[in-house]
């Protein structure tokens, strides 16, 4: 892997992935249990793939998968490890032709691909909650699904007002789920928003402004915001704040930029040009921040201090 020094107390890593053409969404695990495995959704294929985090960074494919359409969205289950054998590899995959697709692999001969439909138009984002009960998937459609982990049956459908953009579990209570219209980070003291005005626990943007408000209940009024930050001059892109909340990534390929930004003092940690960007992932243990950029796999390494 190629190694560059980057001023900003940062350093970049690259692999050259052009082997399997456009990345198209990238995914690190949330999960302690499989933190260093990674996901890269391309066209026809998703290669799983492991870090290793030292003084140096190593990535090294584990398995490929054959995926029948172009990668929209990718998100790894709670249960996945390859610490245990058998291996135990859970993921979706939502596809431009509207379907999510399941796979389970023990990296030897164990595959299997479970495909489910019920969305009507492009699926923005999934996720499990921490428990591994349900996955949860937010489209253009005007509508999330959740589907129980058992068997992947659809138990509900929730009606939105505007296409759901992006979703997530709270951190401590599973049985919270936020559906908001744009991205926005749930903790159990703020709501950390981009973009647009929160109401009704709903947030619509446009990813130019960093908006931080601080509130703890979903109310029926629009609060007022602590924080306005513009972050680009132009709209669009895509927004991941790190595990711990002290940093915010935002790639813009509009503005042909990946920004790092502190939440707290507004700091800009890093600032670096790209060229074709995919989504922003994070580790979930170090300060690193991922994406995709063309056909190069690209990794920093951020200092929030």
């Amino acid at each position: 892997m190629e190694i560059t020094k980057q001023p900003e107390e940062s350093k970049v890593y690259k692999k050259d992935l052009s082997e399997y053409g456009q990345i198209l969404a990238v995914e690190i695990s949330p999960f302690v249990l499989s933190q260093d495995i990674i996901l890269i959704g391309f066209e026809t294929k998703i290669l799983l793939g492991h870090l290793k985090i030292d003084e140096q960074l190593e990535f090294d494919i584990l398995a490929d998968f054959k995926h029948e359409s172009r990668c929209t969205s990718l998100t790894i289950s709670p249960e996945t490890s390859i610490s245990i054998l058998p291996n135990n590899i859970i993921f979706t995959a939502a596809g431009s032709d509207y379907r999510l697709r399941v796979f389970k692999s023990d990296l030897r001969r164990d595959n299997a691909c479970k495909v489910l439909n019920g969305h009507t138009s492009y699926i923005n984002d999934t996720k499990f909650d921490p428990d591994n009960n349900f996955l949860v998937s937010v489209s253009d459609d005007n509508t999330a699904k959740l589907w129980e982990t058992e068997d992947f049956k659809c138990v509900a459908t929730l009606q939105l007002t505007s296409p759901g953009v992006s979703t997530c579990w709270h951190r401590e209570d599973n049985s919270k789920l936020l559906l908001p219209l744009g991205t926005l980070r749930f903790t159990t003291d703020c709501f950390i928003a981009v973009g647009g005005i929160a109401h009704l626990g709903f947030v619509k943007t446009m990813v130019r402004k960093l908006i931080v408000w601080e509130c703890v209940l979903i109310t029926s009024f629009c609060s007022v915001p602590i924080k306005n930050n513009l972050i680009f001059t132009e709209a669009g892109g895509h927004i991941r704040f790190s595990p711990f909340g002290e940093l915010v990534a935002a790639v813009n390929g509009l503005d042909g930029t990946l920004k790092v930004m502190h939440v707290q003092n507004n700091q800009m940690k890093l600032s670096v040009p790209v060229t074709l960007p995919s989504n922003v992932s994070w580790h979930c243990r170090c300060p690193i921040v991922c994406i995709g950029d063309y056909m190069t796999l690209m990794f920093w390494k951020v200092i929030s201090k």
